[in-house]
């Protein structure tokens, strides 16, 4: 079997990659940058249209991306492959902590990101105290 490249994202696959993302409480452009893909790419994929050559088609995109997306919002890729015609491929792995000790916090919700800021604010008043 000749693996594909590409597929036509269902529109089963836009809904639940839309549900979760919500329900991250992330924008299009947050969750784009913890997949490290662009804001145009997840439009697309997550409205399962996109424009060529001035036409409007059905989005397609690669395991690779649709994988990344699913990670982003917290997903199973492979139910997702599968619906897409797709087979999983092995990605990057995406560095947690950078070099310099600076913490990726891309892809947690607000709610989430609240919780940590107010963490932070209780540490750094533990060390004014």
């Amino acid at each position: 079997m000749v693996r594909q490249r590409s597929a036509v994202v269902p529109p089963e696959v836009s809904a639940t990659l839309r549900l979760a993302r919500k329900e991250r409480e992330m924008s299009m452009d947050r969750a784009a940058k913890a997949a490290q893909i662009s804001t145009s790419l997840w439009t697309q994929v997550e409205n399962g249209t996109q424009y060529k050559r001035g036409q409007k088609v059905p989005a397609s995109t690669t395991a690779e991306t649709l994988q990344a997306m699913a990670e982003a919002v917290g997903l199973e890729a492979e139910p997702l492959l599968t619906q897409a015609g797709l087979e999983p491929v092995e990605l990057k792995p995406a560095r947690a902590q950078h070099a310099d000790g600076i913490v990726d916090l891309s892809g947690l919700s607000e709610g989430d990101l609240r919780i940590v800021a107010a963490y932070v604010n209780g540490l750094r008043a533990a060390r004014h105290s």
